[in-house]
């Protein structure tokens, strides 16, 4: 018996690309003002021509997600800081109830991951959790907080060695676009790191019990700072 069938929606091949580097500003992966690599490098990443790539710059570009610059220091960009805030102020103000749904899905699937994770860490999974961690120490604006949280919960993800779980988490962090200074507040930096930190030694000690408690820490966080942007986007 077949369920759930949809008509099946045709891409070029130019807006798989538009998709994929799109998810990558999204997740905070990508940085403000960062410089994407060559035409050369990503043509062949992607797999598409030079023609098609240059096409989806141009719909990047459209969006304000990028911007490109001509001559010998040019190329492609990430737009800078304040423009990616205003781009995600206008997607929250827009469906501020999605946001909601998409930190659900997030919730549960990344407590899945924690538990499943603490059972089945490897020590290659515990060392890029130790990295993510240390660059959040690093970080010095809320850009490079938010990439070095995405890094530590796409390494949990791995961690759990559930490529569906991992999957999931991907999807919610690229579908959550959350202003830099929403994601997790200046004021709340310092407790967001010592929850990863608890969820890290939590992993290590293989406690599941003691990570889920530092990962429902972290959604709490999240919660409400979603709670209040969908507030001030009403």
């Amino acid at each position: 018996m077949l369920w759930g069938l949809r008509p099946v929606e045709p891409q070029a091949a130019h807006g798989l690309a538009v998709d994929l580097l799109r998810r990558q500003i999204h997740s905070g992966l990508l940085l403000p003002a960062e410089r994407l690599p060559a035409e050369r490098q990503l043509s062949d990443r992607f797999g598409i021509s030079r023609v098609t790539l240059r096409e989806a710059l141009r719909v990047l570009e459209t969006n304000q997600y990028i911007t490109v610059r001509r001559g010998a220091q040019g190329g492609a960009f990430v737009t800078d800081e304040d423009r990616l805030t205003q781009l995600a102020r206008r997607r929250m103000s827009r469906a501020p109830a999605a946001a909601m749904r998409v930190v659900e899905f997030l919730t549960v699937n990344q407590l899945a991951a924690t538990r499943l994770a603490a059972a089945r860490r490897g020590m290659a999974d515990l060392k890029r959790l130790r990295q993510a961690t240390d660059m959040m120490h690093a970080a010095g604006t809320a850009p490079q907080r938010k990439q070095a949280e995405a890094l530590f919960l796409l390494a949990l993800g791995d961690a759990s060695q559930n490529p569906l779980l991992a999957r999931a988490i991907e999807d919610g962090l690229a579908e959550l676009f959350l202003p830099f200074e929403g994601a997790l507040p200046d004021s709340s930096a310092s407790e967001a790191v010592r929850s990863f930190e608890g969820l890290l030694h939590a992993l290590q000690g293989e406690d599941a019990e003691a990570a889920e408690a530092a990962m429902a820490d972290l959604h709490g966080m999240l919660w409400a700072a979603i709670r209040r942007m969908t507030r001030s986007a009403a």
